[in-house]
C-alpha cells in the first residue's frame, strides 16, 4: 500500500497528460493526450489498489486528444470504502474530479478483491458497461460450438429459401478480420445473405418467408425490421442474427440495416462467397471481407470503440427492404403460437363474464383467438363460440385446446380480408339465435394503424343493432415500460383513440376503463384499456 501511495503522489505533469472528468456510479469518463501517428489501440486502465480491473479504449478526436468512458456497473461490488480507485494512462494516475490521484467507493461492496481475482482466474471479466461477464466469447468454447453449429443449420435453411449462401457479417465478420476470432464481449453471431429478388418489396417478402421457414424448422424466431434472431429454444444464450442484403437497380448492394460507409458497394465484394475457418468450423466469408467491414463500420473499424452506437454512427440505410410492421407481427405470432403458451383463461374474459355488461347472446366471435384460451370461458355468454385467427399455429393450438368442448368452432382465416368477419357472423348467426358479441383481446396491438381501421370498417359492416364489441389492448402509456417479452411490432394505442374509432363506426361506448392491475404478466403490469360498446 505504501508503494501505491507513493506512485499516486507523483504528478509527472498528469494534468497535461489527461484527467477524469466524471466519477459516477454508472461510469467514469475523461480525456487524455492521444499519441501522434499511433497505429495501435490506446487504453486507460482502472485499478482497485494495485489490481488491474479492466481496460477501456481511448477514442481519438483527431485534435491531439482522446476521450474514454469506463463502464463500472458491477465494479463496485468488489470494492470497499477503504480501497483506492485510480485511472491510469501510460503508467500515470490521472487526476480525479476531487483533485487527487484516487477516489474511494461510496459504500462497501458485497464481495472483495479476493473474489474478483477468483473470477478473473476462471475467465470472467467486465463488459463494456462494467457488468461482470461469464467467459468472454473468444474463450467460451461451449458457446462457440453451440452458435457455430446453429449457424451451419441456419445456413441450410437460408439456402433452401433464398438460393443464396450466407456469410458471417457485422460484429462476427469484424472479429474474424480484426481479432482472428470472436469479439470477446459479443452477444451473438451475425450472418447475412444477398437476395436474388428483383425489387425491395420482393426482398422483404423473401425475408419474411425465411422467418416462417425457420419457425417451421422448429427454431425460436424474433423478427426485427432489419434482422431475424434465431435460437434453438426460448431463452437460449446461443443466438444467430440474420441480416438481408440485396442488389439495387444500379447494380450496387443495398443494406437495410445500414452502414457507416456511404460509397457504393459492388456485388463483387460479396460474391462469390468463400469459405473460412472460425474456431474450427467452416463459415461463409464474403469475397472481400476487409472491404465489407470497412464499409459497414467506417474507416476506423480497426480501433475498438466501446461507445459505438448504430443510432449515432449509421449514415446510410436502404430502408425500402426492411421488414414491415405487418410482416413482423405475422412472424412473431406464428413463432409465439408454434410453442406451448399460457392456456388458462385471461383476466379479460373472466372480467367480461362477471361484469354483466354483456347479456346472454347467441354467438361470440373471438377475433384473433390465439390458442383459444378464452373460448370455453366465453361460452358463459353464448352457446356458440367461434375462434378465428390468421396464424395456422394459433388455429392448430386452439383446436387442440378445445377439441373436447361442444359448441366451439375454430377457423383459420384473415379477418382483415373484406367480408371475412361478416361471413363468419352470418354463417353462425343462423345457427345461434340472438345478438353477437365480437371479442378482441390484444389484436389491435399487433395491427398497424391502417389495419386497425380496416378491422373497424369490417366490424361496422358485420354488426347489427344490438350487437356488442369488447376490446382490450395496451395503451400509449405502456410504451416506455419494461416488457416481459420482446416485441418489435407491438403498437400502443391511446384509449381515447379506440373509443373514438368505435363511435365513428356506429358504436355506443358502454364501458371504458384504463389503468394498471388489469392483467399482470409475470413481473410486468401493463397499462391497458378495456372497452365494451354496443351497436346503436
Amino acid at each position: 500500500m505504501r508503494s501505491l501511495l507513493r506512485s499516486l503522489s507523483r504528478a509527472h505533469g498528469a494534468r497535461k497528460l489527461g484527467f477524469v472528468e466524471n466519477y459516477e456510479k454508472q461510469g467514469i469518463d475523461g480525456r487524455v493526450r492521444f499519441p501522434q501517428n499511433s497505429e495501435r489501440a490506446v487504453h486507460v486502465e482502472l485499478f482497485i489498489n494495485e489490481t488491474l480491473v479492466l481496460k477501456s479504449p481511448v477514442i481519438s478526436d483527431r485534435h491531439g486528444w482522446g476521450s474514454f468512458k469506463i463502464g463500472v456497473y458491477d465494479v463496485w461490488r468488489f470494492a470497499k470504502r477503504s480501497d483506492l480507485i485510480s485511472v491510469r494512462y501510460s503508467g500515470h494516475c490521472l487526476t480525479m474530479p476531487n483533485g487527487k490521484r484516487f477516489s474511494h467507493p461510496a459504500k462497501d461492496g458485497k464481495e472483495d478483491l479476493v473474489a474478483l481475482r477468483r473470477r478473473f482466474d476462471s475467465g470472467q471479466g467486465f463488459d463494456a458497461n462494467g457488468k461482470i461477464t461469464h467467459l468472454p466469447k473468444d474463450l467460451d468454447l461451449t458457446w462457440q460450438d453451440g452458435v457455430l453449429s446453429l449457424y451451419q443449420a441456419v445456413d441450410r435453411v437460408i439456402r433452401s429459401v433464398t438460393g443464396s449462401k450466407s456469410f458471417i457479417y457485422s460484429g462476427t465478420l469484424l472479429g474474424y478480420v480484426r481479432n482472428n476470432g470472436f469479439i470477446p464481449h459479443d452477444k451473438d453471431m451475425d450472418c447475412a445473405y444477398v437476395s436474388k429478388e428483383g425489387s425491395p418489396e420482393d426482398v422483404a417478402d423473401e425475408f419474411a418467408a425465411l422467418g416462417e421457414a425457420l419457425i417451421a424448422a422448429g427454431y425460436q424466431v424474433t423478427p426485427k425490421a432489419s434482422c431475424i434472431s434465431v435460437r434453438e429454444s426460448t431463452g437460449s444464450k446461443v443466438m444467430v442474427d440474420i441480416a438481408h442484403l440485396f442488389i439495387k437497380a444500379d447494380g450496387h448492394i443495398g443494406f437495410p440495416f445500414g452502414t457507416v460507409g456511404v460509397d457504393p458497394v459492388p456485388l463483387a465484394n460479396f460474391e462469390p462467397v468463400g469459405s473460412g475457418l472460425l474456431s474450427g468450423f467452416n463459415v461463409g466469408i464474403p469475397a472481400s471481407p476487409k472491404d465489407v467491414v470497412g464499409h459497414v463500420y467506417g474507416e476506423d473499424w480497426g480501433i475498438p470503440d466501446p461507445n459505438f452506437k448504430w443510432s449515432e454512427r449509421r449514415r446510410r440505410r436502404d430502408a425500402q427492404a426492411l421488414l414491415s410492421y405487418a410482416r413482423r407481427s405475422r412472424i412473431a405470432m406464428d413463432d409465439f403460437y408454434s410453442r406451448p403458451v399460457e392456456d388458462a383463461p385471461s383476466s379479460f374474459a373472466r372480467w367480461l363474464v362477471e361484469s354483466e355488461l354483456v347479456p346472454q347472446t347467441g354467438l361470440v366471435l373471438d377475433i384473433g383467438c390465439g390458442n383459444g384460451r378464452d373460448l370455453a370461458t366465453l361460452q358463459n355468454l353464448a352457446p356458440v363460440v367461434v375462434g378465428v385467427d390468421r396464424s395456422r399455429y394459433a388455429a392448430q393450438a386452439a383446436r387442440r385446446h378445445t377439441r373436447t368442448v361442444p359448441g366451439i368452432y375454430i377457423e383459420e382465416d384473415d379477418v382483415l380480408e373484406p367480408g371475412t368477419i361478416q361471413n363468419l357472423a352470418n354463417e353462425h348467426r343462423d345457427e345461434a339465435s340472438g345478438v353477437v358479441l365480437y371479442y378482441h383481446r390484444f389484436i389491435l396491438s399487433g395491427l398497424t394503424s391502417a389495419e386497425g381501421e380496416v378491422l373497424f370498417s369490417e366490424l361496422a359492416a358485420s354488426t347489427k343493432p344490438g350487437d356488442y364489441v369488447a376490446f382490450e389492448h395496451r395503451t400509449d402509456q405502456d410504451e416506455e415500460r419494461k416488457k416481459a417479452l420482446f416485441r418489435s411490432y407491438r403498437r400502443f394505442i391511446a384509449a381515447t383513440e379506440t373509443a373514438a374509432s368505435l363511435e365513428a363506426h356506429g358504436m355506443t361506448i358502454l364501458h371504458c376503463e384504463a389503468g394498471e392491475g388489469l392483467a399482470p404478466f409475470g413481473r410486468e403490469d401493463p397499462h391497458l384499456v378495456r372497452i365494451v360498446a354496443k351497436r346503436a
